[in-house]
C-alpha cells in the first residue's frame, strides 16, 4: 500500500536535551495529512532538536515520537525527507550534478531540467555549488524535497535568503504539497505563509511542555 501521502505525526510526552540543558518538557501533538506545523522562537531554544528528533536524527530523553498510517508505524526515512538550514551540499559539484545525484538517490522520475526548472534554477545547471547564493541553495533544498516524493516535509528557516519570488516559490510549492495529503514541520523565525490552510503554531519557551494551538 503506498503511505505517501497518508502519513501523520504523533508525539506524546516528549522531553528532549543538549548537554545538560532541558529544551523540550513534556510535549505532546499530532499532525495529520494536509497540515502545517509552525515552530517558532528564539534561537537556541530547540528549534533544531525537535526537527531532528522527528527525523529520528536525535533520541529523546523521554517520550515517543511516530510516523504512522493507517494505525501502522511506518520508519522516518520512509515517511519524510529533511531539508536542513545548512545541507549536505558537495562544493566540489556543479549543480546540475549534486541536484541529478539526489535525483538518482531519491528515484525521482522528472527530468533533471524540468526539476531545475521548477525551482527556478534552469539557468543555473552548470554553476559549481560553492559559487550559489544563499537563496540558491534554499532553491536547491526544496527541489530535493520535491524530488524525495515523502509525505513529511521538515524545513529549518526555509525562507532564509530568499528573495520574494523565492519566499512566494515557497509558499505555493508547499501548498501543493499539503493540499496533496502532505504534511509540514517548519521551524522559522518568520510565518510561513500557505494557500489554504493555518499552520498550527508551537512557540518554543525554556524546558516547554504541553501541546500546539
Amino acid at each position: 500500500m503506498d503511505v505517501r501521502h497518508n502519513i501523520r505525526l504523533l508525539i506524546d510526552q516528549l522531553s528532549l536535551s543538549r548537554g545538560d540543558r532541558t529544551l523540550i518538557h513534556g510535549l505532546s501533538l499530532c499532525v495529520e495529512p494536509g497540515q502545517a506545523l509552525w515552530l517558532t522562537g528564539p534561537n537556541g531554544i530547540g528549534k533544531t532538536t525537535l526537527l531532528l528528533a522527528c527525523a529520528a536524527l536525535l533520541s529523546p530523553d523521554e517520550g515517543d515520537i511516530r510516523w504512522t498510517s493507517e494505525d501502522r508505524n511506518i520508519p522516518a526515512n520512509q515517511a519524510l525527507a529533511y531539508a536542513a538550514h545548512r545541507g549536505p551540499e558537495r562544493s566540489e559539484l556543479r549543480l546540475g550534478e549534486e541536484l541529478s545525484f539526489w535525483q538518482t538517490l531519491l528515484n525521482d522520475d522528472m527530468s533533471l531540467n524540468d526539476r531545475l526548472t521548477s525551482v527556478g534554477l534552469q539557468d543555473r545547471d552548470d554553476t559549481p555549488v560553492a559559487g550559489l547564493s544563499a537563496g540558491q541553495i534554499r532553491r536547491l533544498s526544496l527541489a530535493r524535497l520535491m524530488a524525495s516524493n515523502r509525505a513529511a516535509w521538515l524545513m529549518d528557516e526555509p525562507l532564509s535568503g530568499l528573495d520574494v519570488d523565492g519566499r512566494a516559490l515557497v509558499t505555493e510549492t508547499l501548498s501543493q504539497h499539503l493540499a496533496r495529503g502532505g504534511l509540514a514541520i517548519i521551524a522559522s523565525h518568520q510565518p510561513v505563509p500557505i494557500i489554504g490552510v493555518t499552520a498550527k503554531k508551537l512557540v518554543l519557551e525554556p524546558a516547554i511542555s504541553g501541546a500546539a494551538s
